[in-house]
């Protein structure tokens, strides 16, 4: 009874009443879009008040009026700087607060061989001696919104995360909404938050093991002993005629911590015990030669979870491009073939595109440093139906540029019209990825008669629509090019350079676009999602699809989905 009474009076603990207070209310927005920032957390500075704002950014609490005048009260969100709320301003005038994005500096990966093993860290027990209570029960009066709860959990130094599990003891909700945090340790609390995405996740079972898969995330951790993992409460649906609580399972316990705070900004608290929270990771052998030499150590930086599994997969994937062979299996070498490759002469280098299928003319533009091959699990699907033109754009694949000056997507789509033109084709339909997109927008604006219909995926109309993380990771290798240049790409410094200062577009532009347009993107796309969906309305016939559990690498991750959707579209009439 002595090792976990403490922590069960800690948990049940409520802040004291006050006899005035002053109702503190606004809207927390994206500094950069205008934007809500959905369930962003705000709250006083050691204190357990505040809240959970709302879906569209709203938010709410009362505040003390003898902790209200000196209080900093601070407005966070996942991704974002930390910044102020007006505490003293007039209750009814509301506190409108914009938080500025994050960028975050990068450091070298480094991938190496061997097995992968995947293990569990932290307690897998659902045993319940005692329960660690989050929400509160009829009548408490309190507002449980931001209040958090979690333990220190083991990692290897080498990993990535696949799955968080938590037991529920009990549920008396219809439903719960959480998101989950991760903290860097320090003396054996939570310190600077680790993450760059929002993990928000659901629960409506009553008791019982939840699994949230965290693969969607690209969550990935190296030399790195500890994390604290935790779980903020952000939204709740009471059921009818019911008692609310909600509980997760724990035993006492000296030897480990649960830790707790009453909101985003307040103290942490911790207690002795186990909680059965845990995380299914996969663990990376730590011996044998690095697969990517690191870079040079300077400057000291730390680079974003999503992002050091993505440099990750791409060292991977690059390793195995220039080592593995295509397989037997692969009937078609798509990218390759020269039974359907071809060259055309261009102003400065030579267009390579191969032709597949027969039926209306669809030309595949691909992303940046990529190639005819990117498409290579659509291609096959597509040339059932269409008369497929894949094109090697300029400078990458195949497609050799002896130009200097910097790249441009116009000049791309100028490319582009004269293959067209070469080949007496026109209208076409388009799809564009990434910066095929760019080239496909670019071509309709310049060419409208020359497009029949636009499939977009992960198009943007200027840089700043690139999440900062993703921005960073490119002038991190751009800087990386400079100074280490590779005489195997010599125009990698180009292509780096066209992601971070092209396009050069407005919304306004894509009034002179009427063709029917599918603008498509990721769940977790690096273009942020508030720009796919301003693009699609912008346009006079767009329209938008967000690809559940999918990156900018959708047609890749999801290509049966990816594929479906192309098809439906292109086939109305």
């Amino acid at each position: 009874m002595r090792l976990w009474f403490p922590l069960f009076l800690l948990l049940l603990s409520s802040p004291p009443a006050f006899a005035q207070t002053t109702r503190l209310h606004g809207r927390v927005l994206d500094a950069a879009t205008d934007q809500p920032v959905p369930f962003a957390s705000v709250g006083v500075a050691g204190q357990p008040f505040g809240t959970v704002a709302d879906s569209a950014g709203r938010f709410a609490f009362l505040l003390p009026d003898s902790v209200a005048a000196g209080a900093r009260v601070l407005a966070s969100g996942v991704g974002y700087a930390t910044a102020a709320v007006p505490a003293t301003a007039p209750p009814a005038a509301g506190a409108t607060v914009r938080l500025q994005p994050v960028a975050v500096a990068l450091a070298a990966v480094t991938v190496r061989p061997g097995k992968v093993r995947t293990r569990t860290t932290g307690r897998t027990g659902s045993s319940s001696f005692m329960t660690a209570r989050l929400y509160t029960e009829p009548g408490a009066g309190q507002d449980e919104r931001a209040k958090e709860q979690g333990t220190v959990l083991a990692l290897p130094p080498d990993c990535h995360l696949r799955t968080l599990r938590l037991h529920v003891a009990f549920n008396r909700f219809r439903s719960v909404t959480f998101r989950l945090n991760l903290y860097g340790v320090q003396q054996g609390l939570p310190d600077q938050p680790l993450l760059s995405q929002d993990i928000r996740f659901t629960v409506t079972q009553p008791r019982g093991w939840v699994e949230v898969d965290l693969e969607p995330y690209r969550l990935y951790f190296q030399n790195r002993r500890e994390v604290a993992a935790t779980i903020q409460w952000l939204h709740s649906e009471a059921r009818p005629d019911s008692a609310t609580g909600f509980a997760l399972s724990a035993v006492p316990g000296p030897g480990h911590t649960v830790l707790t705070r009453d909101k985003s900004q307040a103290r942490w608290q911790s207690s002795p015990g186990y909680l059965s929270l845990q995380l299914v990771l996969d663990e990376y052998p730590q011996k044998g030669r690095p697969m990517v030499p690191a870079a040079t150590p300077e400057p000291a930086v730390s680079l974003p979870d999503s992002l050091r599994y993505l440099q990750r997969i791409m060292a991977l994937e690059e390793r195995q491009a220039a080592a593995v062979r295509p397989a037997a299996s692969d009937s078609v070498p798509y990218g390759r073939n020269p039974a359907a490759g071809h060259y055309l002469p261009v102003r400065g280098g030579r267009l390579y595109y191969e032709r597949y299928g027969h039926g209306t003319p669809l030309l595949l533009l691909h992303g940046n440093g990529q190639s005819i091959a990117a498409f290579r699990l659509q291609l096959t699907e597509l040339a059932r139906h269409y008369d497929v033109l894949a094109l090697d754009t300029r400078a990458q694949g195949r497609s050799p540029d002896a130009t200097t000056a910097d790249f441009t997507y116009e000049l791309f789509a100028q490319d582009v019209a004269q293959l067209l033109d070469s080949l007496h084709l026109g209208p076409v339909d388009v799809l564009g990825w990434s910066d095929g997109g760019n080239t496909a927008l670019a071509l309709a604006l310049a060419r409208p008669a020359a497009v029949r219909r636009l499939v977009l995926m992960g198009a943007n109309l200027f840089p700043a629509a690139i999440a900062p993380d993703y921005l960073a990771l490119f002038r991190e290798q751009l800087r990386q090019a400079q100074l280490h240049p590779d005489p195997q790409a010599p125009n990698a410094t180009r292509l780096l350079r066209l992601l971070l200062q092209e396009p050069r577009m407005r919304f306004a532009q894509l009034a002179g676009i009427r063709a029917p347009v599918l603008v498509m993107a990721g769940a977790h796309d690096a273009v942020l999602e508030a720009h796919t969906r301003q693009l699609a309305r912008s346009l006079p016939q767009g329209e938008v699809l967000i690809l559940p559990n999918a990156t900018h690498y959708a047609p890749q991750e999801v290509p049966a989905a990816f594929n479906r959707a192309v098809r439906e579209f292109l086939a109305r009439p």
